[in-house]
């Protein structure tokens, strides 16, 4: 009776790693696309609050008690190693990030070819996704008075200045490829930005893909990429918590302005690329449609599996009796 009872458990273990494994690669897949965040996906998903808690774990608190730990062995040290040590969920984040990685690492030559191949097509796809996932990023928005409008036209105007600075001559640069990494991880974090965006506006993203085609001569770039990406993720969260608590509407409504207003930079490169024939033309458009559409459903997918998780956790109070849970919801505030 034992025996089975632990083979169940280590079957529902695997099942559980094999799944998360799995939310991993379709993280890795949308974060290879410009326009549809992994952090998204993550929330859909169910491990956004998780992932965000795992990655803030990396703390301060955490170096310190490692130094301490090397510098003095004692027990009490120790312990608070061992409690840092406990706190960063490293199971969760190695199934997680394998899952993310593979997703890449084989994606990347797909996109490759589509870049090569099929350039126009791709980037009025991406064209489509990015600005369709500029929708979640309004809908976040709570106050939408004039001052903070003028925020989003501020952010508007620095997107289209970003594709005139951005400097070609600067993709093999360590540095440059290192700052990449840095703002490129803060798609995990922000609602509708992608990190692949991020990268297209800075002049990297086919760079990075083809490097990614190329692991093993651009060993040395991907390093630098994700010392970037790891500097990032222990300081973009801090950052956009300290913004969010500052004044969330505006800076929502920064990024909303950059995302619309840097959108000209594939639409310069599609002007430069392609034959604008009526053929062409319609088949351009319905890239764009096709994409504007998948955003669509990917978004209400997620308002749909978080009306049914509230579902869920109503009926399990009504079941469990618990009264603090069973309470029912406050009514949404009014826009203003």
């Amino acid at each position: 009776m034992s025996s089975n009872r632990l083979n169940g458990k280590s079957q529902t273990y695997i099942q559980d790693k094999v799944l998360l494994f799995l939310k991993g690669v379709l993280m890795g897949i949308c974060d290879l696309i410009p326009g549809i965040s992994g952090g998204t996906i993550a929330f859909i998903t169910g491990i956004y609050e998780r992932l965000i808690n795992s990655v803030k774990a990396f703390s301060p608190a955490l170096f310190r008690s490692v130094f301490r730990a090397i510098t003095d062995s004692g027990t009490e040290t120790r312990r608070n190693l061992r409690e840092n040590i406990q706190k960063l969920d490293l199971g969760f984040l190695l199934v997680l990030l394998s899952g993310i990685a593979t997703a890449i690492l084989l994606g990347s030559r797909l996109i490759k070819y589509l870049l090569e191949v099929h350039f126009s097509y791709t980037l009025i796809f991406f064209v489509g996704l990015i600005l369709a996932s500029s929708r979640i990023i309004y809908r976040n928005i709570q106050n939408h008075k004039l001052k903070n409008v003028a925020f989003g036209l501020l952010g508007f105007v620095i997107g289209i200045v970003l594709g005139f600075i951005v400097p070609k001559e600067m993709m093999d640069n360590y540095l440059y490829v290192f700052i990449g990494g840095f703002f490129a991880i803060s798609a995990m974090f922000l609602p509708g930005i992608s990190g692949a965006f991020i990268l297209l506006i800075m002049g990297l993203y086919e760079f990075i893909i083809d490097c990614l085609h190329n692991v093993f001569k651009s060993m040395d770039y991907i390093f630098v990429f994700g010392l970037g990406a790891l500097f990032g993720a222990f300081a973009i969260t801090r950052i956009i918590s300290f913004l969010f608590r500052k004044d969330k509407c505006k800076t929502l409504y920064v990024l909303l302005g950059l995302v619309i207003g840097a959108t000209s930079i594939p639409l310069k490169r599609i002007y430069q690329d392609a034959s604008f024939s009526p053929g062409n033309i319609l088949l351009m458009l319905f890239f764009f449609l096709v994409s504007f559409f998948l955003v669509y459903a990917v978004s209400n997918y997620k308002k749909f599996y978080t009306n049914k998780t509230s579902v869920n956790q109503a009926a399990e109070c009504m079941t469990t009796g618990d009264e603090p849970c069973c309470k029912p919801p406050k009514s949404p505030s009014r826009r203003r």
